[in-house]
């Protein structure tokens, strides 16, 4: 969960910076909503993590980390070449 906190954090403070206004703050009832949520991520994974111990949890996170990582790669790939098919001096088919 932390590393979706700071990846959201990241793109907040980059979308700050990179727009001319400022964005707003998020609602006390949004924040509030997604720490319970958060700690209801954490909870399942501690009662998971005792049935299957702390190394698996390790493994599995990094694996799940690994499949996002990978679906996202295709989305960047299938993205640039539907932009480079759009282009139609280069002729590039199917």
């Amino acid at each position: 969960m932390m590393i979706i906190s700071g990846l959201l954090n990241l793109i907040y403070s980059v979308l700050s910076f990179l727009l001319v206004f400022e964005l707003p703050n998020m609602p006390d009832t949004i924040l509030a909503i997604l720490n319970q949520i958060t700690g209801y991520f954490q909870t399942g994974i501690q009662v998971i993590s005792a049935f299957i111990g702390s190394t698996a949890i390790g493994v599995i996170a990094l694996l799940i980390q690994l499949v996002i990582f990978l679906n996202a790669a295709y989305f960047l790939w299938s993205f640039v070449f539907w932009v480079i098919r759009k282009i139609p001096m280069l002729n590039v088919r199917e």
